[in-house]
């Protein structure tokens, strides 16, 4: 029998001002088992409408007591397996895959979709130590019993299928071209078996997961096995990050000793943009690149875990009306490059709100360069969730818990507002913020093409500015990515001063190492805002539709009609020069239309 899951309001308070409880993710984590098993449950009552053809597997039923008796010989064993992170995600994705019907040009065959519920049984046996023989989906060769590893059996085709007989301990895997027999331990690498990898640390220990073909949420994918060197590198970082959490934040250890499980390793997207990602399916697993280092690791945890917290929170209370459009991409996020949907924006700003924690309690902990980082991050943090839950409040539709939570998180970000720091890093967050916003509303927002075409008419005829009217511009998302050139910049000024140096001699070398860095750039992060602007102007000249170019020179000259509507006044700049009226001088345009 399932077990009725509540969250009180002290849970709800607590949570919305952004603080950390292990017994509240204990609420979270047994709630997500119930509803992973009225998952399991709802596949297999599904799955009896639909008759997978051409399936070589046995009926799900076979699997369904399976896992009975696994459950009934080993409870912890099993429930270890049905709580392994991407159960989840396979149920959720299988019952919408049922429930569409049909099958999509790059779907796997129903039937080894369907087959996940045999792996999973699978290996809730093996680990219940239960004799029994199965058959099992492979793909391309490789069965992956969640929990314990990947045989590689191999396959002439994409999808095909193995049995695998369990006796007495000893473990067969029997593929359409070859076999793997498991070793008597199974934590350990044997021929043809790459078993999945654990970091131990003292909250526990963590899957280190680089073979699960559905580890990125998406796929399948191939494994990309890490070498030895490398898992140490991440044991190491893991070990450091873990003792700075106890040592400074054990509140926040001993919430992601509760609830974390599965760190998946990924390749960073470049030296300075690291990379994480979370799934509402998946509670407790983080994809992310290797950390730099302990306080990044550790934040990046804090940001992930809160998606999985949130992801879990939202199956039991509805934060945002249910009646409301809380899917149509529409808003501003200030960590995203794109339009963002109400639930997408609720998502950032609740993560945010817990790095905005975390970095409030850490950076009196560093010292020097350390607390200068820490600072600029809880001021660039705090300001951005606190403008997100203001959008929330104002442009979204929330429930009345929703009005709540985010009332309570706005009380809380106020507070944390008025907290003195240093000015220089109050004015780079500032600036950071400003930057992003302003590229974003030039990059995404449109003005009435009839509004743009009168304001060019009356530029080209020496007229002074007429009073148009001033409808709000529309939002056109845009596909082309935005760069963060001066926000990498502004980092490497606080926590590498000597390579912000060498930047600063050598412009050409920051340009070679920073994707779409320029003198410009270096001249705005440094303050001279004079310089900048100047070196702005000269770009426009040569690039006069560039977003980031014209964001730099709304910061660096501050002119109120750049800061206000950037769109337009590029809009009607780009308007003059297509009505072949030259290239007029951006800040005696920005002066006419104000």
């Amino acid at each position: 029998m399932l077990d009725t899951h509540r969250v009180s309001l002290t849970s709800l308070d607590a949570m919305a001002a952004g603080r950390s409880d292990a017994a509240v993710v204990e609420q979270l984590r047994q709630a997500d088992r119930s509803r992973r098993l009225t998952l399991l449950r709802a596949v297999l009552d599904a799955a009896a409408e639909r008759d997978p053809a051409m399936s070589p597997l046995p009926p799900l039923d076979e699997a369904w007591t399976l896992l009975i008796e696994a459950q009934q010989r080993d409870p912890a064993a099993t429930d270890r397996v049905l709580a392994h992170p991407h159960t989840g995600l396979w149920a959720a994705d299988v019952l919408q895959r049922l429930a569409k019907g049909g099958t999509g040009p790059d779907d796997p065959p129903l039937w080894a979709d369907l087959g996940g519920l045999h792996r999973l049984a699978t290996a809730a046996a093996i680990r219940a130590g239960h004799d029994f023989r199965s058959r099992v989906p492979v793909w391309r060769g490789r069965l992956m019993l969640p929990t314990l590893g990947l045989a590689e059996v191999r396959s002439h085709r994409e999808w095909d299928f193995a049995q695998v007989h369990a006796e007495r301990g000893h473990i067969l895997v029997r593929g359409p071209s070859g076999s793997v027999q498991l070793p008597d331990d199974s934590s350990a690498d044997g021929p043809g078996w790459f078993a999945l990898r654990t970091l131990r640390v003292a909250g526990g220990e963590l899957w280190l997961d680089d073979i699960d073909p559905y580890r990125e949420f998406a796929g399948p994918l191939p494994p990309h096995r890490l070498d030895t060197a490398e898992v140490a590198r991440w044991a190491e970082s893991l070990d450091e990050t873990w003792r700075l959490l106890t040592a400074h934040h054990p509140a926040i250890a001993a919430e992601l000793a509760a609830g974390l499980t599965t760190l998946v390793p990924r390749a960073a997207v470049d030296r300075f943009t690291p990379y994480s990602a979370s799934h509402n399916d998946v509670f407790g697993s983080l994809v992310l690149s290797p950390p730099p280092e302990p306080v990044t690791f550790a934040a990046t945890l804090v940001h992930e875990f809160q998606h999985s917290k949130l992801g879990v929170l939202l199956v039991l209370v509805d934060l945002l009306d249910p009646a409301a459009d809380n899917e149509s991409p529409r808003l501003y996020a200030p960590w995203r490059d794109d339009p963002r949907p109400a639930s997408g924006l609720l998502h950032g700003a609740f993560s945010f709100l817990g790095v905005t924690a975390f970095y409030r309690e850490h950076y009196p902990v560093e010292k020097g360069l350390a607390a200068r980082a820490a600072q600029f991050e809880f001021a660039y943090r705090r300001e951005q969730t606190a403008r997100a839950v203001s959008t929330l409040l104002a442009d979204a539709v929330p429930s009345a818990l929703g009005r709540r939570f985010l009332t309570a998180a706005g009380e809380r970000l106020r507070e944390w507002g008025t907290e003195p720091l240093p000015g220089e890093i109050v004015r780079a967050a500032g600036w950071a913020n400003l930057d992003h916003h302003l590229s974003w509303r030039l990059r995404h927002l449109r003005v009435a093409d009839d509004v743009v075409g009168e304001l060019a008419e009356a530029w080209l005829r020496n007229r002074p500015c007429p009073p148009v009217s001033r409808e709000p511009p529309s939002l056109r998302p845009a596909a082309r990515p935005a760069g963060a050139a001066r926000l990498a910049l502004t980092r490497t000024w606080l926590t590498d001063p000597d390579l912000y140096d060498i930047y600063r001699a050598e412009p050409e070398l920051a340009m070679a190492e920073i994707s779409g860095a320029s003198a410009a750039d270096l001249a705005l992060v440094d303050g001279d805002t004079r310089t900048a602007a100047e070196l702005y102007r000269q770009q426009l000249a040569t690039a006069p539709d560039a977003p980031a170019v014209w964001a730099g020179l709304a910061v660096a000259t501050g002119h109120p009609a750049l800061l206000a509507h950037p769109e337009l006044v590029h809009a009607v700049h780009r308007e003059i020069r297509l009505r072949r009226g030259g290239v007029p001088n951006p800040d005696q345009l920005a002066r006419w239309l104000s």
